[in-house]
């Protein structure tokens, strides 16, 4: 699907409504109301300016005119945020969370499901380099500067699968003085280690460098009381970066980085949840006290896997990136040249529980190379511009199994036996496996600009445009076998059992398919200075998510998916107010999307399609208060309305399988109007931040946050068990430190209401197909209330 900005003006999509009406209402309100407070003598009292690299050059927060969030290095050190999951609680409409081996981002309810095949709708990008898997946000967060959210298509500087947003991560940079610091952590009711280690200073008159390397490990937080298995999820990962930065003559720099890491994850934290009482008797063949962990508690009960599959996730990555920057006159020329890469493995118990019954092992490999080239025009003049190429070649290699061993569920397995002719079969005859073998190259080539017209010192506007080509091509091969043995069942037999049985699976089928789109997306932007302190911006985009391939396709009928498309406004008010003491920035957007990329799972596998559309509206208020020299607030919400604008056959429920009422195959049903996946209504924080002198050398910080989410609908079907609903978490630090910044002692409480929660579920497999696992559900549980002690020594 292709979008021109011609059309785009045309559209009749933007009605003016009541909410919008309101929103500007109050940014006129409060405008005036700024403007009439008298000067505060504010005593040496401000912020600090933010700056962020969102226009892709370095200026201040408030001189952006599109809704973001930034969180600084300082913050996430400071809370021992080690992953994008737990920075999510700080950024209202913004959920990162892990579903059975991908991370799902999602930004105002835009995201990406739950398949391989799919790019996401929010792109992260690394010092400039895009990271096309959401695998890659995985990893452990390290010596960062700053992360910043830009929320709303991103189409024209950032560009491709930036359909609800970017996550753009800016690391920490090589000082030309010499520093460094080890801080070693523990936290208690995990048993976590963590132990950090950063040096950086000049290794010559033009060159510095910067070595930062990282060791983590810590226990799950899930009691599986199954013999012999491990409790969910214990980590251990290691990760190194260096450094080197150039300045090889007064107008030539480079920057080279090299980035090694490891992640190894035993166990799972999911768990069955919700299960009549007949699913429970067949899950529990093999734990007599299975029963008991049936709840949303912390314990399950779960088995250590199949001989040689054990329930893991072990995965390696390598990143290393050149920039180059060259000075021509007042423009600015640079090259950002990346190769990433990984390879992992996983096995899950797919039914949670402690039957042999149903896993599934992937090996994942992919290396992407990308080269982005920039010219930047000076700034202050009357026109400005950036433009570029971008190009990104990326080879995905996936290999996975799904084994179903019915022998482990002999009640089941008789049945089946009866039902397919086999009275006298021995135990294990129909237990099989379907193997996938998936190769996919893709290619994107995109050139964009945006221009900057001044029209006054008061008035802009900004006009982008980018023009893409994507192509991809990929061979797929599914097969069905027999553990038992060729001997016991004929091909048309194993057809039979696990094709027109009703169990999704099919014999041998192989395919080759490719694909090419050319997209057109842009943004105009209108911004008006109000006064020196106060901003105000009216955008319009439009923005892609490419098409692609159904690499988890194990039922043979949903090879292919098409691209989604966004036509978007936002209009925005950033304000400096108290004489510099108070940052408030407020948006209010709205989003028509179009062939929107869904994922259902179906009793036995996902199924990937096109939904018809979706729609998002919403207010974003973020602020920043320098109350006193000694404390500070901050904190943000939203009000969101996701839904579904029109989406008449989306998957079933377990309860509308079972009685008929719905059938996926033939129609599925209606979700019109139905909210979309991790969109609350309302959410938001508010943290406060006190630092204060004990003595001429030591200094106390307290710091605490309050994280609101409201009800959180999980699953694509809307299914009401699977609900999060409505909570409050309270983190909070407190720190003793040197006021020379030489050490510090600090200690960290997480969620110390100690709320129970789950960021992932669906039901159970088979648990709709009549089969006796009737009504079971799974949730995959966050984790409870922990304490940690953290120690650093700078010099």
């Amino acid at each position: 699907m292709t979008y021109s900005k011609s059309n785009f003006l045309n559209s009749t999509t933007f009605k003016p409504a009541a909410f919008k009406t309101n929103l500007l209402a109050a940014a006129v309100s409060v405008s005036a109301a700024s403007l009439a407070l008298p000067a505060l003598a504010n005593d040496g009292i401000f912020l600090e300016e933010v700056i962020v690299t969102a226009t892709k050059r370095s200026v201040g927060l408030q001189d952006v005119p599109i809704a973001m969030s930034v969180v600084s290095g300082d913050k996430i050190e400071k809370y021992s945020v080690t992953e994008l999951d737990e920075l999510a609680a700080y950024l209202p409409n913004v959920h990162i969370g892990e579903s059975g081996g991908n991370n799902q981002i999602f930004i105002r309810g835009v995201g990406s499901g739950n398949n391989a095949g799919f790019e996401q709708s929010v792109g992260t990008f690394i010092d400039g380099v895009y990271f096309g898997r959401a695998r890659n946000s995985r990893a452990a967060f390290l010596d960062l500067e700053r992360v910043e959210v830009l929320k709303g298509p991103q189409s024209t500087l950032f560009g491709k699968n930036t359909i609800a947003g970017a996550i753009n991560i800016t690391t920490a940079q090589p000082e030309d003085v010499f520093a460094g610091y080890v801080e070693a952590a523990y936290e208690a009711e995990l048993e976590a280690k963590s132990l950090t280690a950063m040096v950086t200073g000049p290794l010559s008159d033009s060159v510095s460098g910067r070595l930062v390397a990282k060791t983590y490990e810590r226990n799950g937080w899930m009691d599986n009381v199954y013999p012999g298995a491990e409790d969910g999820t214990s980590q251990d990962n290691q990760i190194i970066r260096g450094t080197l930065a150039w300045d090889a003559t007064d107008n030539l720099s480079f920057n080279l980085k090299v980035e090694h890491g490891e992640f190894d994850t035993v166990g799972a934290n999911a768990k069955i949840t919700i299960a009549s009482p007949g699913s429970q008797y067949l899950f529990g063949r093999s734990d007599a006290n299975f029963s008991d962990t049936v709840n949303f508690g912390y314990k399950q009960s779960q088995n250590k896997g199949v001989a040689g599959r054990p329930i893991e996730d072990t995965s390696d990555s390598d990143i290393v990136q050149l920039t180059a920057e060259y000075q021509l006159g007042d423009y600015t020329l640079r090259s950002i040249t990346g190769y990433t890469q990984y390879d992992f493995s996983k096995c899950l118990d797919v039914d949670y529980t402690s039957i042999n019954f149903i896993d599934q092992c992937s090996d994942e490999s992919h290396q992407q190379f990308t080269q982005e080239f920039l010219i930047a025009s000076p700034v202050g003049e009357t026109i400005e511009f950036i433009a570029g190429v971008f190009y990104q070649d990326a080879e995905l290699e996936l290999d996975s199994e799904i084994g179903s061993f019915w022998s482990g569920v002999p009640d089941v397995e008789a049945g089946l036996f009866g039902l397919f002719g086999f009275p006298a079969a021995p135990s294990g005859t129909i237990d099989a496996s379907l193997a996938s073998t998936v190769k996919q190259n893709s290619e994107t080539l995109s050139a964009f600009t945006e221009v900057t017209w001044n029209i006054t010192e008061s008035f802009r506007t900004i006009f982008g445009l980018r023009y893409s080509v994507d192509e991809k091509d990929i061979q797929k091969k599914n097969t069905v076998s027999s553990f038992y043995g060729d001997s016991l069942l004929t091909d048309a037999q194993l057809v039979g059992i696990y094709g027109a049985g009703g169990l999704g699976f099919y014999a041998d089928y192989e395919y080759e398919l490719d694909r090419k789109e050319e997209h057109l997306t842009g943004n105009l932007n209108f911004q008006y200075d109000i006064n020196a302190d106060i901003m105000t911006y009216l955008n319009f985009s439009t923005g892609y998510k490419a098409g692609g391939f159904d690499t988890g396709n194990n039922l043979d009928r949903s090879r292919e998916f098409e691209d989604e498309g966004v036509e978007a406004i936002e209009l925005g008010l950033k304000m400096q107010l108290w004489d510099g003491r108070a940052r408030v920035n407020m948006a209010y957007f709205q989003g028509d999307y179009e062939d929107v990329q869904v994922s259902s799972f179906e009793g036995s596998g996902f199924v990937v399609g096109n939904a018809a559309q979706t729609e998002v509206e919403g207010i974003e208020v973020d602020f920043d208060v320098a109350v006193s020299e000694s404390i500070t607030l901050s904190g943000g919400f939203s009000f969101l309305d996701a839904k579904y604008k029109e989406y008449t056959n989306g998957p079933c429920t377990v309860d509308t399988k079972l009685d008929g009422s719905c059938n996926s195959a033939t129609g599925g049903q209606d979700l019109s109007g139905e909210p979309l996946q991790f969109a609350p209504d309302f959410n938001g924080n508010i943290g406060v931040a006190y630092e204060t002198s004990l003595t001429d050398n030591m200094e106390l910080m307290l710091g605490m946050d309050v994280l609101y989410t409201d009800d959180v609908v999980i699953a694509p079907t809307g299914d009401k068990n699977i609900i999060q609903e409505a909570y409050t978490k309270v983190n909070a630090r407190v720190a003793v430190a040197a006021s020379d910044g030489t050490w510090s002692v600090a200690f960290v409480g997480k969620n110390l209401t100690d709320k129970t929660t789950f960021n992932w579920g669906n039901d159970a497999t088979l648990s709709g197909d009549g089969l006796g696992f009737d009504q079971s559900y799974f949730h995959q549980m966050e984790a409870p209330r922990t304490y940690e002690i953290q120690a650093r020594y700078s010099f």
